[in-house]
């Protein structure tokens, strides 16, 4: 019987912990929030529905958020902005650095080595990322656009590049990098 008792009470523990960890997830994403997202106003809207319905025993459904609608939050003008950090060998070699390097970029883990996505972490990711190593769609990218979306990435999809990599040109040198992988990766 003891056994028995030991198994419920963990169960109850483990149903606990999710419920907590859960709940610290969904309140630690609410500052990166898009303010444009609809999401913030139906899940603000949601949890004063909750708030005010106290008698429910139940804890409603908690809905998926759909991140397939999150897109670029980029300036106007971002296609304008001039790269000021020529692509010479080194700025590229540079760039290459920092696409693999962990504890910068990373770039490696969502897009891979060769920019077409990472196949082993595809399972682990929101979505799929943006196939780099695409000649038509890396050509179609400003250096700017390219930069600004490195630099400010996508909430809840890409990490914002300034975060990890202060010094707007070490964005520029993979900048660089990623203009010669549609080539170099074939």
């Amino acid at each position: 019987m003891s056994i028995m008792l030991r198994l419920v009470a963990f169960a109850l523990f483990l149903a606990a912990t999710v419920l907590f960890a859960g709940a610290l997830r969904v309140d630690s994403r609410l500052p990166a929030q898009n303010a444009n997202s609809s999401a913030t106003t139906n899940r603000n809207q949601n949890q004063n529905q909750n708030q005010s319905d106290s008698r429910s025993i139940t804890p409603p459904a908690k809905a998926q958020e759909d991140f397939s609608t999150r897109t670029w939050d980029l300036p106007e003008d971002a296609d304008k902005t001039k790269n000021p950090v020529p692509a010479t060998p080194e700025s590229i070699a540079k760039g290459k650095e920092l696409y693999f390097d962990r504890t910068k970029g990373n770039c490696v883990f969502c897009h891979g080595e060769k920019g077409s996505g990472n196949e082993a972490n595809l399972s682990r990711l929101r979505r799929k990322p943006a196939d780099l190593s695409n000649k038509e769609r890396i050509a179609a990218m400003s250096d700017g656009e390219l930069f600004w979306k490195i630099t400010k990435g996508i909430p809840g999809i890409m990490p914002a590049g300034e975060n990890r990599m202060k010094e707007a040109e070490e964005r520029w040198h993979v900048v660089n990098w990623i203009k010669t992988m549609p080539t170099d990766g074939q």
